[in-house]
């Protein structure tokens, strides 16, 4: 079973034109602890969404990786990532409980 933890994501206004609407987003993610080898070794998140964002554009989420497989090492309380669509930085986060 994959690790599931929360996170406080905020969404970088200049990434996208309005946070996803949906409960689930999914996209590539690149963790400070691990942003020398994040382009040989890219990781997918998956994002559960409980409520919308706030007025600073920042939501908590269930979060955990795509596939099995994954570095769940990363997924500790205090670790960094940034999210990405494409090149385009569109949300940075913290994982806030694990």
């Amino acid at each position: 079973m994959n690790k599931i933890v929360k996170a406080r994501i905020c969404w970088v206004p200049e990434g996208r034109e309005s946070p996803p609407t949906g409960p689930r987003y999914s996209t590539v993610a690149r963790f400070k602890e691990d942003e020398n080898d994040w382009l040989k070794q890219a990781w997918s998140l998956v994002l559960e969404f409980h409520s919308p964002p706030d007025e600073s554009l920042c939501v908590i989420a269930d979060v955990r990786f795509l596939v099995e497989d994954a570095p769940v090492h990363l997924l500790r309380r205090g670790s960094v990532f940034e999210l990405f669509e494409g090149r385009k930085l569109v949300a940075r986060g913290e994982v806030i409980s694990d």
